[in-house]
């Protein structure tokens, strides 16, 4: 190492500064920055000292920004004071030891105590740990000595933990110390072997993890968890090295990593400077999901492929920002190589420039250059589109649901295309979702918002959160603007008002959610629910039957075999068989501003005359321009000008239904206009069923249906039905629009009832993911309740199995009291969820009671199994929704009735070893002996470890629908109150760590005897 520079950990940004120190020519310069322009940094040295001994470590004060350790070649250590008031630089301590050896490094703590680590001489101590506020001058005497005979090559303190330290030895060994032991020459509480023994660098952002270099011309990098290290060197399967970097630079040359620094604004960052000037940025990522120690553990996969991973660490970036001075490509002049760095603090870490780097060239000249980021900066839209900003955005932000917009379908488009080419490739994603109008906004590309408008799931989990869910009405005002998806929930209400009342029921053929096709074809899949094994009619029957009881007209059109499947599959298209309905639908599509929509569905029910007065009333209310239209409507035939003019005004008009009926007017045939793009799906397989003769009506829906399943096109499930080619033609919607979530909920209502597909189990546990991860825990249970009730039988049977009984919980905590019997004061008890009084229905949400506030205080809510769920092991799916709902609202539930007698006798057992456990020397009370609590673990041998304490069936359903499938148990204690306490326990935290977005764990207390204000 011939210099380094540090960024002083004190700066602000009114006053920043930094450390130049010169190891080749011993000295040391405090610089102020004045300003900086892109790499270019101008500062001036604000005090400087030279003339120093000869010296191989150095370390910056935590606490002091004049005071700088120097690790001398002598052996001796001392402490610099850099003065910024125009006098001399001072030593004002120094540290000598008796047999001269070199300091190979010294390290401060954020208490002040100082650490210095010496090359071995005979037996003598190695490391040297210093209270630098006691006394001063060379009499000062370690407060701890460590590793004797042992060469010390790098030595750090935890920030957060000041009295533990992490120090390598004899060239092999990486240890941990902690220095409360208060014995010279204690043992190592964890060691690892390895060679990687240079370098300390500790993530100041997450101290459980450390990094270490190799030695000269080895540039490898180990990145350590103290958390997995083992007291046993040999122990090779815990060593606690979690990466191992080989080499971490380029050595096609020999190379030697110089310096390892953590970035501190950016947990698991870690940049590496080679002797090459090579410098790298490496991201280490650690997952929220828990890492699997053995394959025997891993959860099996149903739907085949590989398992998951083992680990949940991995690196999720790697940058090269200057390249080895050889590189034949990019390298450069050797003299101007980097050959130092530091992070700069500035708080930039996030921002699309990146967080910036102080780098020293031979030249001692200094520079900034900044680690870019990508992940503001591009992005996958709604549409599966990749989005990059380079610079600055103007984003135009849709306010939901303030204003409604004029609805537009994809065939209202004209683009040359014919029939066959309609499908999502016209869908316009989620654009149509944004409301005018914008409000516009320049935000950088650091933006939150940048980030949130270019994710995939944004509409997705507004959406959620609206209460897009089984409702289809209530649907198509969410989705208002998406033509396509408006159609689709359209179409799913009439199938779901049409199976209403086993209205499509009929001679034990159960025909409900059946499409066009399906019906035409008399194949209505293979499900048992939809015709008994041992029924002998016909389908032909069930249709005839249906159309009896639903009072369906005689068929008027083409002579057909048919006419009965023709009228049931016009009532499937939301066909018009009464004038009052037919009216009603004309002046609802007039209100949406489709006119000329209006007026065609008047003529294609050959409804002239609501066509005319339709046609008059708009254009008296000059809504729509008079083009003659009417008196081509009202003639019963038209001449060669009149086709003429209705082929030119065709040309010159945007209005898709106004071309549709100028064509059947230049015509007069149908058929013609069912081969242009001008109506949409359903208006054309109307015409089908109308005009069509038997074998085209089939090659007709045949050719449509398949053309659907290829497309994707939502619209084609009038064909499909929600059926077992439904799945089919929803797979290829949700590849070309990522769109999971309405695939999910449209097929949900016959998934499980009428069709078997293993994908939706698959889309719906993803859906499920997508959920936990948007925190939409509430509409997760709405979707878990509402879907059970839909997937029942006629008879009332459920098709949904109840969850399997788990084995291990995540992050439980067995609480216990052993404090005198006292029950819950002012409590209110919840009845079983099929026992609750009708008074209580009107505060029922979707199956969940919310009690008020008001009535139950603020006393926990307790919700109480009936005997028969404990004894079953079959939770109610009403009462996991009471459990979840008061969870998510109050942060808290109570379980009542979910473990037999097994409380009293473990109970007695902990009593039992209570009175042994007070007697043993190392018992400790917890905060103090006043409180009279301590933490004893439970039994733990085969005999005591029950599952209705640790993996309760009614438990862990709730947790499974909070932390997703699998979870596992990570903490098993035991808090006991004994009696006599005059005090209470603080207020205090028993995890300290930064915390995921979403639930990673559960407490969950298990009180062994009834618990009240006066014992908890």
């Amino acid at each position: 190492m011939e210099a380094a520079v540090r960024w002083s950990p004190h700066s602000t940004p009114d006053r920043q500064r930094f450390l130049v120190v010169d190891v080749a020519d011993p000295g040391l310069t405090l610089n102020e920055v004045d300003s900086t322009s892109g790499k270019n940094v101008h500062y001036h040295p604000i005090a400087r000292t030279g003339r120093i001994p000869n010296f191989g470590a150095f370390d910056w004060s935590k606490n002091d920004e004049s005071i700088v350790a120097l690790g001398l070649v002598s052996g001796s250590a001392s402490l610099i004071k850099l003065r910024d008031d125009d006098q001399p630089s001072e030593t004002v301590v120094q540290y000598r030891l008796k047999q001269q050896r070199k300091a190979n490094s010294v390290a401060f703590s954020t208490q002040d105590w100082f650490a210095v680590g010496v090359d071995r001489a005979r037996s003598d101590i190695c490391l040297f740990v210093y209270d630098t506020k006691r006394g001063s001058g060379g009499s000062s005497e370690a407060v701890r000595k460590l590793c004797a005979a042992e060469v010390v090559s790098s030595v750090r303190f935890f920030p957060g933990q000041p009295q533990e330290i992490v120090a390598t030895t004899q060239r092999q060994y990486i240890r941990l110390y902690d220095l409360r032991d208060g014995a010279s020459n204690a043992n190592a509480s964890v060691q690892a072997i390895t060679k990687n023994v240079n370098n300390i660098a500790i993530d100041p952002l997450d101290q459980n993890y450390f990094a270490s270099a190799g030695s000269t011309d080895d540039p490898a990098v180990t990145v350590w968890d103290r958390r997995w290290m083992s007291s046993s060197p040999t122990s090779s399967s815990s060593n606690g090295a979690v990466f191992d970097f080989k080499p971490a630079v380029n050595n096609s040359v020999k190379a030697t990593v110089w310096s390892l620094r953590y970035s501190g604004q950016r947990r698991g960052r870690l940049a590496v400077c080679s002797s090459a000037g090579e410098l790298n940025v490496i991201d280490m990522t650690e997952g929220r999901t828990t890492s699997v120690a053995s394959s025997h553990h891993v959860p099996a996969n149903p739907y085949g492929g590989p398992g998951p991973w083992t680990s949940n660490r991995y690196v999720s970036n790697t940058r090269t920002l200057e390249r080895p001075w050889h590189d034949l490509q990019y390298g450069g002049d050797s003299k101007k190589r980097i050959i130092a760095y530091d992070w700069i603090l500035d708080g930039e870490a996030g921002s699309a420039e990146g967080q910036g780097m102080l780098v020293l060239r031979p030249s001692r000249d200094v520079e900034i250059i900044r680690v870019p980021t990508s992940k503001p900066l591009a992005g996958i839209t709604a549409r599966s589109d990749l989005s990059i900003g380079l610079g600055d955005l103007s984003i135009s932000e849709a306010r939901y649901g303030r204003e409604p917009i004029e609805p537009k379908a994809p065939y209202e488009y004209v683009n040359g295309n014919n029939a066959e080419d309609f499908g999502p490739h016209d869908y316009d994603g989620e654009g149509a979702e944004f409301v005018d109008p914008f409000e516009q906004t320049a935000a950088p590309r650091s933006s939150t918002k940048v980030a949130r408008l270019l994710s995939s799931t944004t509409v997705q989990a507004e959406r959620c959160r609206q209460g897009y869910l089984f409702d289809c009405r209530k649907n198509m005002d969410i989705v208002a603007g998406n033509w396509q998806l408006e159609r689709l929930w359209e179409i799913v209400d009439r199938f779901k008002q049409q199976a209403t009342d086993d209205g499509m029921v009929h001679g034990g053929f159960d025909l409900s959610f059946i499409g066009v096709a399906g019906l035409w074809s008399e194949t209505f899949g293979d499900s048992p629910r939809r015709k008994p094994p041992a029924l002998t009619s016909k389908p032909k029957h069930a249709i005839i039957g249906l159309n009896r009881v639903r009072e369906i007209p005689a068929f008027e059109g083409e002579r057909t075999n048919f006419a009965e499947h023709r009228q049931l599959c016009l009532a499937v298209c939301g066909w018009k068989f009464t004038v009052d309905s037919l009216e009603a639908e004309c002046q609802e599509l007039i209100e949406r501003g489709l006119y000329y929509q209006a007026i065609v569905q008047a003529v294609l029910h050959d409804e002239e005359h609501i066509a005319l007065n339709l046609l008059r009333s708009l254009i008296r209310s000059r809504t729509i321009q008079n083009i003659g239209l009417g008196a081509l409507l009202a003639s019963d035939s038209i001449n060669d000008e009149q086709r003429e003019m209705c082929q030119w005004m065709a040309a010159d008009t945007n209005d898709p239904a106004l071309k549709a009926l100028l064509a059947f007017l230049v015509s007069g045939n149908w058929r013609d206009v069912m081969k242009t793009n001008y109506l949409h799906l359903g208006y054309r397989l109307a015409l089908g069923l109308k005009y069509l003769n038997d074998t085209e009506l089939s090659g007709f829906t045949q050719s449509e249906t398949a053309r659907a399943v290829r497309n994707g096109d939502l619209e084609g499930i009038l064909l499909t039905g929600l059926g077992d080619q439904a799945m089919d033609l929803f797979q290829t919607y949700i590849t070309r629009t990522n769109d999971l979530q309405t695939a999910v909920l449209a097929t949900a209502f016959t998934n499980p009832l009428f069709v078997d597909d293993l994908r939706w189990e698959m889309w719906k546990e993803t859906y499920f993911e997508q959920m936990q991860a948007w925190r939409c825990f509430v509409p997760r249970t709405k979707f878990t309740v509402q879907h059970n009730r839909m997937a029942k039988t006629r008879e009332g049977r459920t098709l949904i199995k109840p969850p399997e009984a788990q084995t291990f919980s995540k992050s439980t905590n067995t609480t216990i009291t052993l404090a005198s019997s006292r029950s819950f004061r002012k409590n209110r008890t919840m009845a079983p969820a099929q026992t609750l009084p009708q008074d209580l229905s009107s505060r029922y949400l979707e199956g969940g009671l919310l009690p008020d506030v008001d009535e139950y205080g603020d006393n926990p809510v307790v919700i109480r199994l009936t005997d028969e769920e404990r004894i079953s092991g079959r939770t109610r799916p009403d009462t996991i929704q009471q459990l979840l709902t008061i969870f998510h609202r109050d942060g808290f539930v109570v379980l009542e009735n979910a473990i037999d007698e097994l409380v009293d006798k473990l109970y007695q057992k902990m009593c039992e070893e209570n009175e042994t456990y007070l007697q043993k020397k190392f018992m400790q009370w917890n905060q103090g002996a006043t409180t009279k609590n301590v933490s004893q673990a439970p039994p733990l041998t085969p005999d005591w470890l029950h599952k209705d304490f640790y993996a309760n069936v009614h438990m862990m359903r709730v947790v499974e629908n909070i932390l997703g499938p699998q979870p596992e148990i990570r903490l098993l204690n035991a808090n006991v109150a004994v009696p006599g306490a005059t005090g209470r326990q603080a207020v205090h935290s028993d995890v300290n760590h930064r915390y995921p977005s979403i639930p990673f764990g559960i407490v969950i207390n298990t009180y062994l005897q009834d618990s009240s204000e006066a014992t908890v």
